[in-house]
């Protein structure tokens, strides 16, 4: 389970990078919203396992 969870947060950082980079191409109106979700998302990618997986009972 743990590598399935590692796996699920590199490819969440992974997915926020095109939405940096599309920030800047998509309307003003929507540049704010999609450059935050993209901050959103690379947080939660290092959020996972920090605190989902923390550290092994051994």
């Amino acid at each position: 389970m743990n590598i399935f969870l590692f796996i699920l947060s590199s490819v969440i950082f992974l997915a926020s990078f095109p939405m940096f980079t599309y920030s800047f191409v998509v309307p003003e109106e929507y540049a704010a919203l999609l450059f935050s979700a993209g901050i959103f998302t690379a947080s939660a990618a290092f959020w996972i396992p920090m605190v989902i997986l923390g550290r092994s009972e051994r």
